[in-house]
């Protein structure tokens, strides 16, 4: 005791003190917590609930074999299926085509269609029409009759001519010769002549 006065009524001792107090409190809080983290865990951490029903997606009824899910057929640009090249085979008398001139249609035991197309001169032709589905270089294989040696001019889309021998024995005996073009996808016009002399018969037109 100094001066008459007890160490602990001084207020610099009552300041420690109370700051004692304070940091004890604090620590016996904090082991408070520490303990029920430990032993009840579920208190303060954070709890994960499964999704529920409504917010996760249902997978659709259906069938669950391999060849229900498998991707539907290529499609093309305007939506509809790649279409695929088949061989065209094309009569020479189909009534599609055009005959101009003296050209004309006459009956053919010999020929698949049972006709052929004759008198195709310097003034006749015969213009062979099909609807290519899909463009591509293709082989044109024309098919006739002949006795002897003649030749056939043919244009295909009204492009320049190009000649063909077109030799056989006899009229009844089905020739053919054939050439590659490159064709495009859409109407065909094969124009089937010879303006310089006479033609063979004309039996049919195959673009395969």
């Amino acid at each position: 005791m100094a001066n008459g006065i007890a160490p602990e009524t001084l207020p610099g001792h009552r300041r420690s003190r109370r700051r004692r107090s304070q940091w004890l409190g604090l620590a016996v809080v904090i082991a408070g917590i520490a303990v029920a983290t430990i032993v009840v865990p579920p208190l303060i951490a954070p709890r994960h609930h499964p999704r529920s029903a409504a917010s996760s997606p249902t997978p659709p009824a259906g069938p669950t074999n391999s060849a229900a899910v498998q991707p539907a057929a290529s499609a093309s640009s305007d939506g509809g299926e790649t279409a695929r090249f088949a061989p065209i085979t094309v009569e020479a008398e189909d009534p599609h085509n055009i005959l101009s001139g003296g050209a004309a249609a006459t009956p053919c035991a010999t020929c698949r269609g049972g006709r052929r197309v004759r008198y195709i001169c310097d003034t006749c032709q015969v213009v062979v029409r099909a609807d290519v589905p899909v463009a591509g270089r293709r082989t044109v294989t024309v098919v006739y009759e002949a006795d002897g040696d003649r030749s056939l001019k043919v244009s295909v889309n009204d492009g320049p001519a190009r000649t063909w021998p077109a030799t056989g024995s006899d009229w009844t005996t089905p020739h053919a010769f054939h050439f590659a073009a490159d064709l495009p996808a859409g109407p065909l016009r094969l124009t089937l002549f010879n303006d310089e002399s006479p033609a063979p018969d004309l039996d049919q037109v195959v673009i395969s």
